[in-house]
């Protein structure tokens, strides 16, 4: 690999930057590798993944500049690889199968990227919708589902299992309608206006009437952003923050 790697999928892209080169050189590059892309990637709207190297806010919003300075397409959100989200999707995704020969082959490469013949598999749990949600519409899927997006106020999200949206959350999620209380909401953002799961609903802490999200630990500083996820425990919907505490409390790991 290069100093960076640009891959397609069938929901985005794969950012892979080199971790040992300096940053300035690898913003050179990137905005080199998407005006050489330019055509090809057209005017869609995609999230993106980032590999290989860890970034802080400001590095990331450089990157996402250089981007839009040399391309026409619209990142909806960006994913920074993180084990136990990957832990929690490979519940819902499953891989197609393979023979030991091949197995080996992906065990060596460590470097898995969604094909055709993956995301079709992969919609036998869980539908991945590519694009984010606007006030007043609203979809309804049979399965889980993964948004590569924002789902922005006044817009709502329902289905049968559960919900992961890889943006922000401030319009209306309802997990579990067949009735899972297993079901659950997780987001990059979470500030919903209304979350339901299976018969329980709860609303925004902000808002005057009717059940509020209840927050299961200490609320996190104004400043800081992290994962959360909302789901029922012991009769009411409670949000926390996502990571192996909640995978092991709800026996994910």
């Amino acid at each position: 690999m290069g100093l960076v790697s640009l891959k397609g999928t069938g929901t985005g892209i794969i950012l892979e930057l080199d971790p040992k080169s300096s940053f300035d050189l690898l913003v050179k590059e990137v905005a080199s590798k998407f005006r050489e892309s330019r055509s090809f990637l057209g005017k869609a709207s995609m999230g993106m993944i980032i590999r290989g190297r860890i970034l802080y806010d400001k590095e990331e919003n450089e990157i996402l500049k250089a981007i839009s300075d040399n391309c026409d397409i619209n990142i909806t959100c960006v994913l920074r690889e993180d084990p136990e989200t990957d832990r929690i999707f490979a519940s819902y995704i499953k891989r197609p199968e393979v023979t030991e020969q091949e197995e080996q082959v992906i065990d060596d490469s460590n470097d898995e990227v969604l094909t055709e013949e993956n995301i079709e598999a992969a919609k036998d749990q869980a539908v991945i919708h590519s694009g984010s949600l606007r006030s007043g519409q609203s979809l309804t899927y049979d399965k889980s589902v993964i948004v590569l997006g924002d789902i922005k106020p006044g817009a709502s999200i329902t289905s049968d299992g559960s919900i992961f949206v890889m943006g922000a959350l401030r319009g209306s999620a309802y997990a579990g309608a067949s009735g899972d209380e297993t079901a659950f909401v997780m987001a990059l953002e979470f500030d919903p206006l209304q979350v339901r799961i299976a018969n329980t609903i709860a609303i925004s802490p902000d808002s005057d009437e009717g059940p509020k999200i209840r927050f299961r630990k200490f609320m996190k500083p104004q400043n800081e952003k992290n994962t959360e996820v909302a789901y029922i425990s012991n009769g009411h919907i409670v949000k926390d923050v996502y990571g192996a505490a909640f995978l092991r409390d709800n026996r994910f790991i």
